[in-house]
């Protein structure tokens, strides 16, 4: 079976998110156990809301995740 795909009645969808966060002024502040609070904190916050965490890089001044979009109820929500 093809998961790549979330089904729901008669629809076929596959919603994914690129997002990126810069600190301000590109300062240097993603370091050490910061970093590791920030991707806890995103974690905690996209299982609340049922977003699926594909992929999360952090590096000095700036983070990348991409999420996908599970359920079709999401949809109403944004």
């Amino acid at each position: 079976m093809d998961n790549r795909y979330n089904r729901h009645n008669r629809r076929k969808y596959s919603l994914k998110v690129h997002i990126v966060l810069v600190t301000k002024y590109r300062k240097q502040l993603l370091k050490g156990s910061i970093a590791d609070d920030v991707k806890q904190k995103i974690f905690d916050i996209a299982n609340t809301h049922g977003y699926e965490i594909i992929a999360m890089e952090t590096d000095k001044d700036h983070m990348h995740f991409m999420i996908r979009l599970i359920g079709f109820a999401i949809l109403l929500r944004l």
